[in-house]
């Protein structure tokens, strides 16, 4: 891997991803992808493991979290999601976007096997077929409105930057967000 570029006007260029010299060797062979948030970067290397750089606030520092045996990595603009071999799901970078799933925890331990995400939340949908949300309440990662809808889900997309949406087996669309007046809004489409 070879970055380059900084991201910001800051005068410490190195903070921003566009600087990868402290994380070098690791990314000298072996990488298969690479995710990009506002300012920090995420590359999955062929063993499972994940080395990541730029500005901790988003996602650059990953040291608190176990990134090995990872199989995919999402990102939003200021945190990173990683599912692993396993099933479960580990996150890292802003908290209140998504980089904090601890209010979740306990549905993403096994039996996730996608992730969606917005400007500020991630959704996951599970091999049952739920969905579990979390991040940033005005941008969907507060699905309490549609909970009882959640199930039975194929798959779903990210739509706009502060919705989700769900697409259900019965070919049902379900989408919730957060309006500016605070209210949560969803609604139903066939």
């Amino acid at each position: 891997v070879v970055t380059w570029g900084f991201g910001s006007n800051s005068s410490d260029h190195s903070n921003y991803g566009g600087d990868s010299s402290s994380v070098a060797s690791s990314l000298s062979s072996g990488v298969s992808s690479i995710v990009g948030a506002k300012y920090a970067f995420a590359a999955l290397k062929e063993d499972g493991s994940v080395v990541t750089w730029g500005h901790s606030s988003y996602g650059g520092d990953s040291s608190t979290v176990d990134l090995t045996n990872v199989s995919s990595i999402v990102s939003n603009g200021s945190a990173f999601v990683a599912i692993k071999e396993d099933g479960s799901v580990v996150t890292w970078g802003g908290d209140n976007r998504g980089g904090d799933s601890s209010s979740v925890a306990s549905s993403l331990t096994s039996g996730v096997s996608s992730i969606v995400s917005n400007s500020n939340a991630f959704a996951a949908l599970k091999e049952d077929g739920s969905v579990v949300t979390w991040g940033g309440s005005s941008s969907g990662g507060n699905s309490s409105s549609v909970e009882s809808s959640l199930s039975s889900c194929l798959s779903y997309t990210s739509g706009t930057g502060s919705a989700l949406a769900a697409l259900k087996e019965d070919g049902s669309r379900i989408t919730w967000v957060y309006s500016s007046a605070g209210r949560n809004i969803s609604s139903v489409e066939t």
